[in-house]
């Protein structure tokens, strides 16, 4: 239940910092490009922090790991009580959202780990049905979200980052085990670390390379998710439809999420990314064919078959294929390559728009999306 709820508070503080961050510096009259930018810097810090931190992480007992996550929660809720109770200049407003957003990127593969810090101690728990709701989470506090805005102004956004982050700490907080033997968890990392001096990314070259094909794939995801009105208005669709197409691609993963550990014994996790991989080519293809909203109803529904299956296949596949000193590190990597997608997604979308326009920039997306299918089929590995 702990670790459900840390999964919920998360994804709806993800919609309020990401879904809703154009709305807000729209309102304090930030350009379209300027905004841009600020998404860009905003990932390009988390994928540089992200390995970092994880570096320190699978070196720290499980307690210390948690202190570390809730002094970045805490940085957070900070420069939201200043966004939201100081008038602020423009260059300290930026400079606050860039790190409010780095810090939420940031935190996204600790968020995962904490699924398995006490997996050996005799303490399952479905990640699934945990990051299913967190979907769920994010598509509820995004119509939450939009009625108050419109009903309030943009002002209640930085407040949601204040609720939202001080709930997380909480949970956060009290996820912890009374009686844990720290020196035993140390003992057992120390007897799973391999001789002194082995390189991390010579043991893992075949990963290296599959995450190349993740930032590939999650190039055209990114791109679809942070121009979908441009998308949703190119087939004749408003901000209305835009929000139910989101609420539905949100909600479909739930069932998928929540019943992946039942989908992974018949399957693999191996043969699950590259299927899920599989079906973001052809979500994007979606996309690129629509005429019309009903069209980009299906794509948005056919994400159960792809971001649905990816997130928690990717999840288990690092803990798979690792070694416990490892994981944090495997982690922080997928998700560094989606941060990666986003800075490049961020910056050449928005410039390919302009270049050339909707449809002949999503089909550029379609043929970086399709490399990345097939970079995932010759790099990932079947493990039974």
């Amino acid at each position: 239940i702990k670790y459900t709820l840390i999964q919920i508070f998360y994804y709806a503080s993800i919609c309020a910092m990401f879904g809703y961050a154009s709305v807000f510096l729209l309102s304090k009259n930030f350009s379209n490009s300027e905004i841009g930018m600020i998404l860009a810097l905003g990932n390009t810090l988390a994928v540089v922090a992200q390995p970092l931190i994880a570096v320190v992480a699978d070196k720290s007992t499980s307690s210390k790991m948690n202190l570390m996550l809730r002094l970045m929660i805490g940085i957070q809720i900070v420069l939201s009580l200043l966004i939201y109770f100081v008038p602020l200049p423009n260059i300290v407003l930026i400079i606050a959202m860039t790190f409010i957003l780095a810090i939420c990127m940031t935190l996204m593969p600790f968020m995962n780990s904490l699924a398995f810090v006490y997996d050996r101690h005799g303490y399952k728990i479905n990640f699934g049905l945990a990051r299913g709701l967190g979907s769920v989470a994010y598509a509820v506090a995004s119509i939450i979200l939009g009625n108050l805005v419109a009903m309030v102004n943009a002002s209640v956004i930085p407040m949601s980052y204040i609720i939202i982050n001080v709930a997380l700490y909480i949970g956060v907080q009290s996820y912890s085990i009374k009686g844990l033997n720290e020196a035993t968890v140390n003992l057992e990392e120390k007897h799973q670390e391999k001789i002194e001096g082995s390189n991390f990314f010579a043991q893992h070259k075949l990963f290296m390379i599959f995450l190349i094909g993740v930032v590939a794939i999650y190039f055209t995801h990114m791109f679809i998710n942070n121009f979908f009105i441009q998308i949703v208005n190119n087939v004749g669709g408003n901000s209305g439809h835009m929000g139910n197409a989101i609420f539905l691609a949100a909600m479909v993963e739930l069932p998928i999420m929540a019943y992946y550990r039942k989908i992974n014994s018949k399957f693999s996790n191996g043969f699950l990314i590259k299927f899920s991989l599989f079906f973001f080519v052809v979500k994007h293809f979606l996309t690129y064919i629509a005429t019309n909203m009903f069209v980009i109803y299906i794509a948005q529904a056919s994400q159960v078959l792809a971001y649905a299956i990816f997130i928690p296949a990717s999840v288990y596949y690092v803990n798979e294929v690792m070694d416990v000193k490892d994981q944090n590190k495997g982690q922080s990597l997928i998700t560094t390559s989606m941060a990666m997608a986003g800075i490049f997604a961020s910056l050449a979308g928005g410039v390919l728009l302009d270049l050339i326009g909707v449809k002949e920039t999503l089909l550029v997306g379609v043929i970086i999306s399709a490399i990345g299918f097939v970079i995932g089929m010759f790099t990932v590995k079947d493990v039974k």
